[in-house]
């Protein structure tokens, strides 16, 4: 279960006031969606530069566990985690603004495959997501249209992470999947001496 963003939002504030819910979990989405091997909360103070409160880093801990759940669900039940739609706009698309540049920065930062393994849509993707995290940037005082063009960016946002997600987990299943077959493909010394 993913964490409530306010109540997550009151424990950031007293305990790590430069960390936002939106700007931890784009942490957090980012490295998972890279295909980084196991992550923990240790990866993530290492990231912000940071030592991390041991409350900070329960909820951190929890963080990893139902976002990397999320994401391995087939039924895409992955969401960000934003203010809710209560909140003023301004302050939802800034939150999405900070996600989005920690999801890059994330993804950057536990990326280790070769680059053909993201294919053009995931660096398309990518770099979409990356011009997003200026949107914080960029707001207009005439907020009226701009609820449903902030809800179709989290819905792209949503589904590119997943996507990436999918995609790497694949590339690197299929890799794995290459290493135990060339192992198994190998003459063992005891096979090579018998010929």
């Amino acid at each position: 279960m993913t964490p409530d963003y306010s109540m997550m939002q009151q424990l950031l504030s007293t305990t790590l006031p430069e960390a936002t819910p939106a700007a931890l979990h784009g942490l957090v989405a980012g490295l998972l969606s890279s295909g980084a091997p196991d992550i923990d909360e240790e990866d993530i103070a290492t990231l912000m530069q940071t030592q991390l409160p041991p409350v900070v880093g329960q909820l951190v801990a929890m963080l990893i566990t139902s976002t990397r759940d999320q994401l391995q669900e087939s039924d895409f039940s992955f969401q960000l985690l934003l203010p809710q739609d209560d909140a003023a706009l301004v302050e939802r698309i800034q939150a999405l603004g900070h996600w989005c540049e920690s999801y890059t920065a994330g993804f950057a930062a536990g990326f280790m495959q070769a680059e053909t393994a993201l294919g053009s849509e995931g660096r398309e993707a990518l770099t979409d997501i990356a011009q997003l995290a200026s949107l914080s940037d960029e707001i207009d005082d005439d907020l009226d249209d701009e609820e449903n063009d902030y809800m179709e960016l989290v819905e792209y946002v949503r589904m590119a992470a997943i996507a990436l997600f999918q995609q790497l987990a694949a590339a690197d299943a299929d890799a794995n999947a290459g290493d135990e077959a060339a192992a198994f493909m190998a003459p063992d010394d005891e096979d090579h001496l018998l010929h």
